[in-house]
């Protein structure tokens, strides 16, 4: 697990990215080729630093291409596959080791893909990108910020592309699960809520053990490092697995402070299923017993930024 202080420097490194200009437009290509090797790795197609330049991965690039294209631009996958090495955590592995594909500063335009195909075994990115690329609840991360900061006006049609894949982020959740969420931080939330769900208030406990609420980091745990209970709150499944696919989220609010619920617009409360999610709008959080374990202002700023669509 990276600290907090390599995710800070590899975010701003991804934050600027060289990319052509076309007067005050900026090319969608380099980060669009980094949402489709996300996806790639969301779905098992690769699972080590080698990123083949083959069919599929030209297939997932223009399906994120088309949502954030402009009329000028074209689908040229070799432009980033190629130039995405001028940033310094990429490069090209040459099947012939003294071929040196990508020379830094020399002028000219990118070979065509088929040349590409031809002169490079696959691409791998520098090893500590890797390691956070590795990560499922890291990556997931690292994609919202790629939204967030190069295509936040096409964030709806980005995130549909990835709920697709549903079993694959259900698969990430739990690994995130796995990891963050050690038994004393576990132990320590549900006894400050009493085992009450922080959203819908549904408290069921058989002896001590058995606990229909679960323990959920605010910041999660691969972002922070923080397993203190003003980073977690008391959820059920329902609410757990809401907030952490960002449809709902418990916000800063000068009356409550442990906060109030806010939802994401993409929720619609006249579909069934839906609408309990819609009702937790500006409803307060069900606080802890104890007042020093209230939720954190850093927590609840973070659970309110990253909220799916403005509410």
């Amino acid at each position: 697990m990276t600290n907090q202080a390599t995710w800070k420097e590899w975010l701003e490194r991804l934050y600027n990215l060289r990319r052509d200009k076309r007067g005050l437009y900026e090319r969608p290509h380099k980060p669009v080729l980094l949402l489709a090797i996300l996806d790639l790795l969301d779905r098992g197609r690769i699972s080590k630093n080698q990123v083949p330049l083959n069919d599929e991965l030209v297939a997932s690039f223009k399906r994120y291409f088309e949502v954030v294209r402009q009329p000028t631009d074209q689908p040229t996958i070799q432009n980033p596959l190629f130039h995405l090495s001028g940033d310094k955590f990429w490069r090209l592995q040459p099947k012939n080791k003294d071929d040196a594909i990508y020379r830094a500063g020399e002028a000219g335009g990118s070979p065509s893909l088929a040349e590409l195909r031809r002169r490079a075994a696959f691409g791998r990115f520098d090893d500590g990108l890797w390691a956070l690329l590795n990560d499922p609840a890291s990556r997931r991360e690292l994609r919202q910020a790629l939204i967030d900061r190069y295509f936040p006006k096409q964030r709806d049609q980005l995130d549909a592309l990835t709920e697709q894949r549903e079993p694959a982020v259900d698969q990430m959740l739990h690994e995130e699960a796995q990891r963050g969420r050690d038994a004393a931080f576990r132990r320590t939330v549900l006894d400050i809520y009493d085992y009450r769900c922080a959203a819908c208030g549904i408290r069921v406990l058989l002896g001590v053990e058995i606990s229909l609420v679960e323990a959920a980091h605010l910041i999660p745990f691969n972002v922070s490092q923080n397993d203190k209970p003003d980073n977690g709150v008391a959820l059920c499944p329902n609410h757990h697995w809401a907030m952490d696919r960002f449809l709902i989220a418990p916000c800063p609010d000068s009356r409550h402070r442990a906060g109030v619920w806010k939802v994401s617009g993409r929720l619609d409360d006249r579909i069934e299923g839906q609408k309990d999610l819609s009702a937790l709008a500006n409803r307060p959080v069900i606080p802890p017993g104890e007042e020093k374990f209230l939720p954190s202002l850093e927590s609840l700023k973070w659970r309110q930024e990253h909220l799916t669509v403005n509410y």
